[in-house]
């Protein structure tokens, strides 16, 4: 088999590495799991457990979902000049059962499209642009695989949220910022600075590199470059819609 190129990481000789062990490597040495991944892909699994760990984890906190909601809605309805019975009215058919299930709903269709998305987004990346060779399957298993630290960083912060009854739970530079700068420009990106993602961004660079056959200083100004336009954009539109 031929090895690649990435610096440090071993050839992919454990292509039979079951889905338990890939998990563990991927905290402890994720370019043990991603060569794994580059000799035999199995992306179905890690994909099925991200869903559902999504999908408890908005079970779980869906208090903290709805009353920021009710306040979101609230303030936009009453910025737009309606009266109690029409805020009462709107607020009652979003905390109806049905919506609860929207939710649930939205937990794991969402989830699946971003990993279908990102998958040929970095596919892309890898391929075209710095020029590896890998397929759609592996970098779906990449994909799914580096989710699972922004996973295990929400299991933490998902107990607070809920005592709290707030999604705002991150550890990132925004902590330091008062709460009356949540709506600013600034406080939405530095969200983004939260000790999991910038976690899940190394060992995502990690994995395109090794299924691509890449070094790993060749991936990362790359990703971590879009990665910062895609923050820039996100803080940006929330701003407008805040």
């Amino acid at each position: 088999m031929q090895e690649y190129s990435t610096s440090g990481v071993p050839s992919a000789s454990e292509g039979n590495m079951g889905l338990l062990q890939r998990i563990i490597n991927v905290f402890a040495a994720p370019s043990k799991s991603f060569a794994a991944v580059r000799e035999n892909p199995r992306w179905i699994a890690p994909t099925v457990l991200v869903l559902l760990l999504s999908l408890i984890m908005t079970i779980y906190i869906a208090p903290a979902i709805q009353k920021e909601q009710h306040e979101k809605m609230v303030t936009q309805m009453e910025n737009r000049g309606l009266d109690q019975e029409q805020i009462d009215s709107a607020i009652e058919r979003i905390n109806s059962p049905v919506m609860k299930y929207v939710m649930y709903g939205s937990a794991l269709i969402g989830g699946l499209a971003v990993i279908l998305v990102m998958g040929g987004v970095w596919l892309f990346v890898a391929r075209t642009l710095l020029g590896g060779t890998t397929t759609y399957k592996h970098m779906l298993e990449v994909v799914s695989l580096s989710m699972l630290i922004p996973s295990v960083g929400m299991l933490l912060k998902a107990p607070i949220m809920r005592f709290k009854e707030t999604m705002n739970v991150h550890f990132s530079l925004a902590t330091f910022m008062p709460d009356s700068a949540r709506e600013s420009f600034i406080y939405k990106f530095l969200m983004n600075t939260d000790l999991f993602n910038i976690w899940y961004i190394g060992v995502l660079c990690i994995g395109i590199a090794v299924v691509a056959g890449l070094k790993v200083k060749k991936v990362w100004p790359l990703v971590v470059g879009l990665l910062v336009l895609w923050y820039l954009g996100s803080a940006a539109m929330g701003g407008l819609f805040s």
